[in-house]
């Protein structure tokens, strides 16, 4: 196939970035009746939609598709990828009568599958699935480990070309992402450590067709610099009190949120709602954004918070501060309308729960505090991407905090991994030892995280206790530390070396 001249054609969009034109030539180069499928792994905020926009114009102009089919995860980004597709191509991609095109939620394959085959049964048609990583199937077999990734595998044979589009391409699951290459690891990878008679369970590991990764996109002035706060506070005491008197209150001192979380007593959960961490996090959010505007006013910021009521409590805070506040979850009266207008506004924050955690574009959005009580890898490179997308030449940085809490500073010390080993290798289960748990067999898609409610870490207090967590005042400065830092923060800063892959943590 090769890359036909569109000098004729009248829609405009903006000039392809070097990585994108890239991408699309391989992509041009690639595609044949022999190999169908496609995988942009591109840093979220690199402008994947744009790509794939022309990709689909070249696509219907050369004459080698007919129609034009988007799925993505969220409303919101459905309704931005139809305007993108419109947009490049001058088609209508409403999937009304008379389109080239139409754009889907995920959810909607439950209803439209038999649509979309019988129209591939009479045309060629070219899909596009974005955000990827919401399909899965069962490592080693086509079979749908969720609704989403079965669907996919039905719909493949009635489909021309696919281009699977994710920044983060895992599921935290296990399972693997449908229609894409995975390759068998050297049982050398496997550890060897199999006992005696035991069959050693194959791995495959995914393969990218084409990947720009986000120290790529730093240097290339695509993304902004990220720098992430670890909010902690070195003086933590926990008060464990006996309701019914029989012992006197016990107390514990705790240098760091690490230590603190080691005690069964205390879970992430608690901490996100207390309100000496949530203040000391969003106060500084909201300093480092203030800063931000005085040279960018239109500068914005966002936090992501654990559910509605929690969002609720946030934005009153923030309030109280002086801070200009949008609220949008999923039970907000319009809420894709405020977020529409909140994109082209002055607001200094909006407030959500999991609407504005993957694919949605609001460029001005440089600040970003982390309350939610979401911690996985995806979820947090996700949310980090929601700040990252530049704007032009003066907002070469942004800044994201959260709470010192294990598993989240490691995801910050390997944001320099563009697909960790441990994500990208799943492990193929034989069908005799498959586990009946959510990710193999299970037909359900993911809710919206604004109705998730994840259980909490296990505890061994006693009914009749109660526990009482204080934290140690802030101070300006520590005594040997050549610039000040208050006792609350930690900075990860992500600068030359990080786009050379290395992350140094300045404590």
């Amino acid at each position: 196939m090769k890359l036909r001249d569109t000098s004729t054609h009248t829609t405009q969009h903006p000039p392809l970035r070097d990585w994108q034109q890239r991408c699309l030539s391989h992509a041009i180069a690639q595609l044949s009746p022999e190999q169908s499928h496609f995988l942009c792994q591109a840093t979220p905020g690199a402008g994947k939609m744009l790509m794939a926009a022309v990709l689909a114009n070249h696509l219907l102009q050369c004459g080698d598709v007919d129609f034009v089919i988007y799925l993505g995860p969220s409303c919101e980004v459905v309704n931005r990828a139809e305007e993108t597709l419109a947009d490049v191509t001058g088609l209508a991609m409403s999937g009304n009568l008379g389109a080239r095109g139409g754009c889907y939620t995920y959810q909607s394959l439950r209803t439209r599958l038999r649509a979309f085959q019988q129209l591939g049964q009479y045309y060629r048609v070219f899909l596009i699935w974005d955000e990827s990583h919401h399909a899965g199937r069962v490592p080693g077999a086509q079979q749908g480990a969720n609704e989403w990734g079965q669907a996919l595998l039905l719909l493949e044979r009635n489909i021309t070309y696919t281009l699977a589009l994710s920044g983060t391409p895992w599921r935290t699951d296990g399972s693997c992402l449908p229609l894409l290459r995975y390759l068998d690891v050297p049982s050398a990878d496997n550890g060897g450590d199999t006992q005696e008679g035991q069959a050693t369970l194959l791995k495959q590991r995914l393969v990218p067709d084409f990947v720009y990764t986000l120290q790529e996109a730093v240097r290339d002035g695509v993304c902004r610099k990220p720098t992430i706060k670890l909010i902690d506070n070195p003086h933590i005491q926990l008060t464990i009190s006996h309701l019914k008197g029989k012992k006197p209150p016990e107390q514990k001192q705790f240098s760091s949120i690490p230590r603190l979380l080691r005690d069964p007593r205390v879970s992430y959960a608690d901490l996100l709602r207390h309100d000496t961490p949530m203040d000391a996090l969003l106060k500084k959010g909201v300093a480092q954004l203030r800063r931000l505007r005085q040279a960018q006013s239109a500068a914005g910021g966002l936090v992501v918070a654990s559910d509605i009521t929690h969002a609720e409590d946030i934005a009153e805070q923030l309030e109280a501060m002086g801070e200009d506040v949008c609220l949008v979850t999923s039970k907000t009266p319009n809420g894709h309308v405020k977020l529409q207008a909140f994109r082209g506004s002055m607001q200094s924050w909006i407030v959500s729960v999991g609407m504005i955690s993957e694919g949605v574009d609001i460029p001005r959005l440089r600040v970003c505090c982390y309350l939610s009580h979401i911690r996985t890898e995806q979820h947090f490179r996700q949310v980090l991407g929601r700040i990252i997308r530049r704007m032009g030449l003066h907002d070469a940085d942004c800044y994201l905090f959260v709470l010192n809490e294990r598993l989240l500073r490691r995801y910050a010390h390997r944001i320099a991994d563009d697909l960790p080993d441990e994500n990208s290798v799943v492990t193929v289960i034989p069908p005799d030892q498959a586990p009946l748990a959510a990710g193999y067999g299970n037909i359900t898609p993911v809710p919206p995280f604004d109705n998730v409610i994840l259980p909490e870490e296990d505890t061994t207090m006693a009914p009749d206790d109660a526990a009482g967590i204080t934290f140690g005042p802030a101070m300006s400065t520590y005594a040997a530390a050549a610039t000040a830092q208050s006792q609350w923060e930690h900075d990860m800063a992500f600068s030359q070396q990080f786009i050379e892959r290395l992350a140094t943590l300045k404590l």
